[in-house]
C-alpha cells in the first residue's frame, strides 16, 4: 500500500539513499533538507531531476529541524499535500568527537539541537495528525554508539543515547493509539557526515592532555583505517534496513534494527539484554500491555 513519508536530512548519505529507495517503492516521499534554495541547492535540484526522470511521487521540503517555525510550515504544507502521514524517518544529525573538555556547554547546546531537539520538534509535528489517524510510524536513525560509549566521542554518543531513550518511551507511549517507534542503529558508514564533522569550541586544551592525547591520535588512526579501502557496510544497507520496518505490519516491528557487517556482535547482543530486562520491569509494573502495539484498521 502506498504511504506518504517525510524523511529529513535527505540530501545525502542514508537521506538520499532512502528517498530513492521508499519512491522506487511506490510511496509518495517528502524529501526534506535545509538550505533548498542556498547551501543544498544542488543537492535538491538532483533528487528533483532524479524523481522527474523516474517519474516517481518526491517532493522536496524546505525543513530546518533546529528551527520550530521551519519545521512547523513543513509540516503545514506536507499535510496540505498528502492529508496525512504515514511515515517519519529522523535522519537528520551532525557528527562530531575529540577530548570532551575542548567542547563549550554551547557545543553540547548546537549538536544536541540537531540530534535530539531536531528529532522533539519533528516528531511533534506530525505526531498530532498519526493520534487524529490512530495509525503511523516513527523511524529514528540512532547509532551503535547509542548503546555502548566509544572514548573521544562524548558529545556524540550522549546525543544518540538521549534520542534511544525518547524512541523507546514513545514506543510505550504510542503502544495503545496504534503508532509504532522503532530505532535504526547504524554502524561506521562511508557517508558524508564525516565531511561535514561539527569542530569543537576549545581545541587549544588538547595540548593539555598530555597521556590522552596519543590514545585520541589513535583511535583517530584507526577509525580512518577502518573506513578506507572497501568496507562491507554500504549506505544502501540502512535505507533497506528502513524499507523492511516499513513494509512490517504494526506491532510486528522490532524496537531496535542494528545495521552493521563490519561488527555485528557488538549492539545486537546489548538489544537482547536490555529488551528481557525492560519487559521484566514493565510486567512487574502492571504496563506488560504497552509491549504490543495496538493493531489499527489501516496498515501504518
Amino acid at each position: 500500500m502506498k504511504k506518504n513519508i517525510v524523511i529529513t536530512g535527505a540530501s545525502t548519505g542514508f537521506g538520499k539513499l532512502t528517498v530513492q529507495t521508499l519512491a522506487k517503492d511506490g510511496h509518495k516521499v517528502f524529501a526534506t533538507m535545509r538550505g533548498v534554495e542556498g547551501k543544498n541547492k544542488e543537492y535538491a535540484n538532483d533528487i528533483k531531476n532524479w524523481a522527474l526522470q523516474h517519474k516517481l511521487d518526491v517532493h522536496v521540503v524546505e525543513l530546518d529541524v533546529t528551527s520550530d517555525t521551519s519545521v512547523n510550515e513543513a509540516a503545514k504544507k506536507i499535510l496540505a499535500e498528502a492529508g496525512q502521514i504515514d511515515v517519519v524517518v529522523n535522519n537528520a544529525g551532525v557528527y562530531s568527537g575529540g577530548i570532551d573538555e575542548t567542547f563549550s556547554v554551547q557545543d553540547y547546546k548546537n549538536i544536541f539541537d540537531v540530534n535530539v531537539f531536531g528529532v522533539l520538534r519533528v516528531n511533534r509535528a506530525f505526531l498530532p495528525s498519526m493520534r487524529q489517524h490512530s495509525n503511523g510510524l516513527f523511524v529514528q536513525i540512532s547509532s551503535l554508539m547509542g548503546r555502548f560509549v566509544i572514548p573521544f566521542s562524548a558529545v556524540y554518543t550522549s546525543s544518540k543515547w538521549a534520542v534511544e531513550a525518547i524512541a523507546e518511551s514513545l514506543r510505550y507511549e504510542l503502544a495503545p493509539l496504534g503508532i509504532d517507534s522503532v530505532i535504526v542503529q547504524p554502524g561506521a558508514f562511508p557517508t558524508e557526515i564525516f565531511s561535514k564533522v561539527y569542530e569543537p569550541e576549545n581545541q587549544q586544551i588538547i595540548a593539555e592532555y598530555g597521556a590522552s592525547v596519543p590514545h585520541l591520535q589513535n583511535f583517530m588512526g584507526a577509525f580512518k583505517n577502518m573506513m578506507s579501502g572497501e568496507i562491507p557496510n554500504h549506505p544502501q544497507h540502512v535505507a533497506d534496513a528502513i524499507k523492511k520496518l516499513i513494509d512490517t505490519p504494526t506491532g510486528k516491528r522490532p524496537l531496535r534494527t542494528a545495521v552493521d557487517k563490519m561488527m555485528p556482535e557488538t549492539a545486537q547482543p546489548i538489544n537482547e539484554v536490555q529488551q528481557k530486562i525492560q519487559e521484566s520491569f514493565l510486567s512487574n509494573m502492571g504496563l506488560s500491555e504497552l509491549l504490543q502495539i495496538k493493531e489499527s484498521g489501516v496498515p501504518a
